[in-house]
């Protein structure tokens, strides 16, 4: 839902670390992915909105990816993942 998203505790969050970040000394915040498309109905579309609607502009950068410590935990949460 979208109800009252500008008073979330993962937006005050986020710009608190920003406004951290700037204070140090940083040029740079990378909130990492988004959506490949820019389509209102898509799922992700919220988190795109909120990402470039904070200022920010879309960088492509070589990717990510995860470094499995623990190969247990890995393999439950895709299988949670994958879940209908």
């Amino acid at each position: 839902t979208t109800a009252d998203r500008d008073v979330r505790p993962s937006n005050a969050l986020q710009w608190s670390m920003i406004k951290a970040a700037r204070e140090s000394g940083c040029s740079v915040y990378d909130l990492r992915g988004i959506s490949n498309t820019l389509d209102s109905s898509d799922h992700l579309f919220g988190l795109v909105s909120f990402k470039l609607g904070s200022g920010g502009y879309a960088q492509e950068y070589v990717g990510e990816w995860d470094c499995v410590i623990r190969k247990s935990w890995a393999r439950a949460f895709s299988i949670y993942q994958r879940r209908g």
